[in-house]
């Protein structure tokens, strides 16, 4: 054997001596003090000190380490057995042996080995922590607690152990016992804002209100200025009916600090309870003004208020709130969303809304809640380029979002571009065939399209289908009734459907006046005579009350037909025709 390779044995041999010394400081040197449980057999007492037993358990201790710390846990198993073979009071060889079943899930079987681990050096915190967990583990909590009240008696600087002890007796419902060791851990600690806050929730529990408020009190003296303890307290009485006590600690510490955001968000939700809404809204401008109040709260916060609408009292309050919130996060499109949300739903201010949506796709183009906002309200204001034009660009982002097909379609439809109309519905119809109530709109918009460009038996089949998938979509019946009577085709199926319109909707001017000339055309003019004068009483449409006119004309009262004429005239661009049957005093069609 090499020199080299004889002093890396030695140097080894030398760390697994030193390692076992280290172990052998942790063993007992007098009996203790026993709790429950802690009696020690005659068995299990140390043996008369003996050096060449001691020698070979050291061997034995070492090398069961060496292949614990390699992994080998059966074979580490083995030796530590043949270490407490030889001496079963080993405190470390119980102690690794524990260890060991409890990693793998045998507490029942560790727990002897633990129990004598402790007894035989009952100032090794490690052996009472070990010891505590495996009869937390076995369900034994009155045990763990037992445990660590010895290790805080037994052993020095182990104060930290007492929030272990408190929780086990907390959830063991022993309040008066956690009260003291929290009390004893307040003594040694101060007053730290977990014993504090614990012990308020001990009192609450038992109905003590005063004593919590008094620790909460302790807590705010302790650390002036700091607005967390004071909302804390506030809370607590808050969550008792007790908002004017309450009201006073948050005044008394914006009097004394100045606004502060957590204090604002309280105030305003007493103001808002007593009625005051308003003054809550005031109050919270400071808290949205502040970057300390996460963005998340004042958006929850601002929706919250904005349901309280319409109410003109707080539109103006709620306005400034508003800004205040877009300002402070100029960076977050979360925020202009907001704005957007409140200035289109809470007000109905449109334009405002588009503007704070449009900032908001600035910031981040991938919400497709933002983009479809955005689109409804051109629809809404007749924007039909921008639609075409922002439809393009979330297409980009979102291509199988069927409903951007649906608005591109209708909007190139509106503009009298069929053909482009057509291309966007035909392909946007895959991506919303899951959706009936989508994919019978997309149809009727179809129908529509292709009715406009004079390809009738496209029209009809998407027509046909939209009804399929919804019976009773109105703007179908209305338009497909309407389209077969202009073309005299199939005229009982064209009343059919708009007979089914009206029972439908009762009460539309449009509806009427196309059941009305359905009527008209298959000649039952004193029954379409009652459906067309509802409808021109209703609707100053100029086609609506021509229609009118000329059901009058064909029951012989030419003068009433006239007049509609002429109201008819006076409403339209169109004046050629109505010029025509006005002179002549002759229906034309």
């Amino acid at each position: 054997m090499s020199n080299r390779y004889s002093s890396m044995i030695s140097r080894i041999s030398k760390f697994w001596i030193l390692l076992y010394a280290f172990s052998l400081m942790n063993l007992p040197v007098e009996a203790q003090k026993r709790k429950r449980g802690d009696k020690i057999e005659e068995s299990e007492r140390k043996p008369a000190k003996n050096d060449e037993k001691d020698g070979e358990i050291g061997s034995l201790f070492i090398e069961a380490e060496k292949l614990y710390l390699t992994k080998n846990i059966d074979k580490s198993l083995e030796y530590f057995d043949k270490v407490l073979e030889l001496d079963p009071s080993h405190g470390a060889a119980n102690y690794k042996k524990a260890q060991i079943l409890s990693d793998l899930e045998k507490n029942t079987e560790a727990l002897p080995f633990a129990r004598k681990a402790k007894l035989q050096d009952p100032k090794n915190k490690y052996y009472y922590i070990l010891l505590a967990a495996i009869y937390t583990n076995l369900a034994d909590l009155e045990m763990a607690a037992a445990t660590y009240f010895q290790l805080v008696e037994n052993v020095e600087n182990t104060e930290n152990y007492l929030f272990d002890l408190a929780a086990l007796q907390l959830y063991q419902k022993m309040y008066e016992e956690a009260l003291q060791t929290y009390t004893r851990a307040q003594e040694f600690f101060g007053p730290e804002e977990e014993i504090i806050f614990q012990k308020q929730k001990i009192y609450l529990k038992q109905n003590k209100l005063d004593l919590a408020i008094t620790e909460g009190e302790l807590l705010i003296k302790s650390n002036p200025g700091k607005s967390n303890y004071v909302a804390a307290l506030a809370q607590i009485l808050l969550s008792n009916n007790k908002p004017e006590q309450a009201k006073s600690y948050l005044e008394t510490y914006v009097n004394k600090y100045g606004e502060d955001p957590i204090i604002s968000v309280q105030l305003a939700e007493i103001y808002r309870n007593s009625g005051k809404v308003k003054e809550a809204i005031l109050v919270l401008e400071a808290a949205f003004a502040s970057p300390r109040m996460d963005l998340n709260s004042k958006i929850s916060t601002l929706t919250a208020y904005t349901a309280m609408l319409p109410n003109e009292e707080l539109v103006e309050p709620l306005i400034r709130l508003t800004e205040v919130l877009v300002k402070t996060h100029p960076e977050a499109y979360q925020s202009f969303a907001t704005a957007g949300d409140f200035y289109l739903h809470g007000i109905g201010e449109r334009e405002l809304a588009k503007k704070n949506y449009m900032q908001a796709l600035a910031l981040n183009s991938s919400n497709f809640g933002i983009w479809q906002n955005i689109i409804s309200i051109e629809f809404y204001l007749q924007e039909y380029k921008n639609i075409i034009e922002h439809t393009e660009k979330a297409l980009e982002i979102f291509p199988n979002q069927g409903l951007l097909y649906y608005f591109s379609g209708t909007a190139y439809l509106a503009k009298k571009k069929y053909k482009q109309a057509i291309e966007q519905f035909e392909v946007g119809k895959p991506y919303i065939s899951s959706n009936v109530e989508m994919s019978s709109a997309m149809n009727g918009q179809l129908g529509d399209a292709y009715n406009s460009i004079g390809n009738n038996e496209k029209s009809d089949a998407s027509f046909e289908e939209a009804l399929k998938q919804n019976p009773e979509n109105d703007h179908v019946l209305n338009n497909y009734s309407y389209f077969l009577s202009l073309r005299q085709e199939n005229l009982e199926k064209a009343e059919k459907m708009s007979t089914k319109l009206i029972s439908l909707n009762a009460n539309n001017p449009t509806y009427l006046d196309t059941h009305g000339w359905v009527l008209y055309v298959r000649k039952k003019y004193k029954e379409a005579k009652v459906y067309l004068e509802k409808a021109a009483l209703a609707d100053d449409s100029a086609t609506v009350i021509e229609h009118y006119g000329d059901v009058l004309f064909q029951l012989g009262d030419v003068n009433g037909a006239i007049e509609q004429w002429k109201k008819a005239r006076n409403l339209t661009d169109e004046k050629e025709n109505l010029d025509k049957k006005i002179v002549d005093k002759q229906l034309y069609e």
